[in-house]
């Protein structure tokens, strides 16, 4: 997944056959997804991004939400969130039913031009220009690896900051840091 996530983020290298293998490993994963992973402290490194980031807004969409672990805190933050994952599975075992959840492939957001205040991506893979492309002028984007560098899909956020700097915009700034077992950064346009 760590070839997958770099050569996404950089190369923008996901075709219809690389869509489809990663849906297919998520919904076979999707039963037992939740086991082990709904905790408090899972979602420690989210909850210090969302505060030391001063990520405010109100509207937010989570993309990768898989079974919604991390949605029910972020729908106490924002007055809509939409929760999207390339895996049917994950979201048909979905442990909330706060936010709509949409079955998408996040190379291809539905959604019109820059209306989204937040993008949270909770180890996700990166598409620099479509986050880019539904990020409101003055957003922020929100990227956690749960287990920092021994999350599976995986950019440290230098890496973040230089995929989101090759889009249209072409410079964003932010903060990083750590809390619990994970690593976050919140970008925003400079």
């Amino acid at each position: 997944m760590r070839e997958v996530t770099r050569s996404v983020a950089f190369d923008a290298a996901w075709d219809a056959d690389r869509s489809q293998s990663v849906r297919g490993l998520f919904d076979g994963l999707a039963p037992g997804w939740t086991e082990g992973r709904d905790t408090p402290e899972r979602a420690l490194p989210l909850v210090d991004a969302l505060e030391r980031g001063s990520v405010k807004g109100r509207t937010a969409l989570e993309a990768g939400t898989g079974t919604c672990l991390f949605t029910r805190e972020l729908c106490t933050r924002f007055n809509l969130v939409v929760a999207i994952d390339l895996s049917r599975e994950m979201l048909t075992n979905a442990v909330t039913s706060e936010a709509p959840l949409v079955n998408a492939d996040a190379s291809r957001l539905p959604f019109p031009d820059g209306v989204v205040d937040v993008v949270i991506l909770v180890n996700m893979l990166l598409f620099p220009t479509e986050v880019e492309r539904c990020l409101s002028p003055d957003g922020a984007i929100v990227w956690v690896s749960s287990r920092a560098e021994d999350t599976p899909i995986h950019l440290s956020a230098e890496d973040v900051e230089t995929a989101m700097s090759s889009t249209p915009t072409g410079s964003w700034t932010g903060i990083s840091s750590r809390a619990g077992a994970g690593s976050w950064c919140v970008l925003r346009r400079a």
